[in-house]
């Protein structure tokens, strides 16, 4: 019959929108992976003093403190599909840039204008992702967002391993998957009446529930990158203090990480079929719990790399759970800005993160990386039981 006969195109239609935003997670992934490797391993080859190869990873990490205030304009202006297409150009470019000019001021300038749009890409992708998944699988498809964004950072390095770093090669392999990107980005054309189109009311009492709870939210992703960051670069230290080898200790990184990329996808499942709050609840208490063990599991190897794994996979997964949790409650203008906000307390955490522990690590010894870190989602885990901010919740999630 004619009116059946649209379904199943709407409905490739729909699955190559959640795909291809899908795709352009991978490509962003692969090259913020590439990228950070073969920038410092080049231009030590050019002899450049080692601070100023930090100073060159520094300002592109600074980019999404700098460019995230003004992302929802420049979604409302342009929308995402050429927003997401232009980052993806400009990066290319910016590769361009250095095979055309092999200039040092070139390299710290294409570096800040590559940084900036990979951290915007990682917010876009993100806004426009939770715009095209259906409510009922969210979790789920943002989770195995997640561990495909993980692996595909993985294969950064090794991609790079193979082209070296240096001569014209290594720019051009990083060109094309970024000149796809472009394509794909233009390719995927919006519906519509589908999620991503959707506007919110204005109705003022909605808006100052959503507030209420993006608060939780965004504090939780504040303080993830500051956990996550600390975990991430003094975990090694720890280990050390506690009589662990380098390998050991590099080690327990890399166990941490594997718990990031799997347990995610095991966290948006359960977030789907048991409730998303119940289970953002439940990460921090685990979070919480897991970073306290530490000092009580170094010394014993068949528990210290479980709960190591379980810590980082909880870490991670609030970060991933306020993402997905922000998609079901947000739409249009608003999930731009509560997502921009997100992102950019993010990066704040992850920027702050590490001195400050350190500095505590300094003061009172190696336990204060867990303690410390364990704290600060305590605290999370307590605003998130106010009763205020249940009220809160389950009004928004009427």
């Amino acid at each position: 019959m004619p009116v059946s006969e649209p379904k199943p195109s709407a409905a490739r239609s729909r699955t190559w929108r959640v795909a291809g935003v899908l795709l352009l997670i991978g490509i962003e992934a692969l090259l913020f992976g590439y990228s950070y490797p073969f920038f410092s391993l080049a231009l030590e080859k050019k002899g450049i003093a080692t601070w100023l190869i930090g100073l060159n990873a520094s300002i592109a990490g600074a980019g999404i403190l700098i460019f995230g205030p003004f992302v929802p304009w420049l979604i409302d202006r342009m929308g995402l599909r050429l927003l997401v297409a232009a980052q993806f150009a400009l990066s290319l470019a910016s590769f361009a840039a250095i095979f055309a000019f092999d200039n040092i001021a070139v390299w710290f300038v294409a570096r800040f204008v590559m940084g900036t749009c990979f951290a915007a890409l990682w917010t876009t992708t993100e806004i426009w992702l939770n715009g095209v998944v259906d409510d009922k699988n969210r979790g789920r498809i943002v989770g195995a967002s997640g561990t495909l964004y993980a692996a595909c950072q993985f294969m950064g390095p090794l991609l790079l391993s193979g082209t070296g770093s240096t001569g014209s090669l290594p720019l051009v392999v990083a060109m094309v998957p970024l000149a796809i990107g472009v394509a794909v980005a233009l390719s995927i054309r919006s519906a519509v009446g589908e999620v991503d189109d959707e506007e919110e009311s204005g109705d003022v009492h909605t808006l100052r529930m959503s507030l209420t709870l993006a608060g939780s939210l965004i504090a939780a992703a504040f303080l993830t990158g500051i956990g996550e960051t600390a975990m991430q670069s003094l975990l090694p230290l720890y280990g050390l203090a506690h009589g662990l080898n380098d390998s050991g200790a590099s080690r327990l990184v890399a166990v941490f990480s594997l718990g990031e990329a799997v347990l995610i996808v095991a966290l948006g499942w359960f977030a789907d079929r048991h409730g998303r709050r119940l289970t953002l609840i439940g990460c921090a208490g685990i979070a919480v719990v897991s970073t306290l063990a530490f000092p009580f599991v170094m010394d014993k190897a068949f528990l210290l790399e479980p709960v190591v794994f379980i810590a980082g996979g909880t870490v991670s997964g609030l970060y991933t759970l306020g993402i997905v949790l922000i998609g079901q409650d947000f739409r249009g203008q608003r999930l731009a800005v509560v997502s921009t906000g997100f992102a950019m307390a993010y990066s704040a955490g992850s920027v702050i993160g590490s001195t400050p522990i350190g500095f505590l690590m300094d003061l009172f010894g190696a336990e204060a990386l867990p303690i410390t870190v364990a704290a600060g989602f305590m605290a999370l885990l307590i605003f998130l039981l106010r009763p205020g901010q249940k009220k809160a919740a389950e009004v928004s999630l009427e």
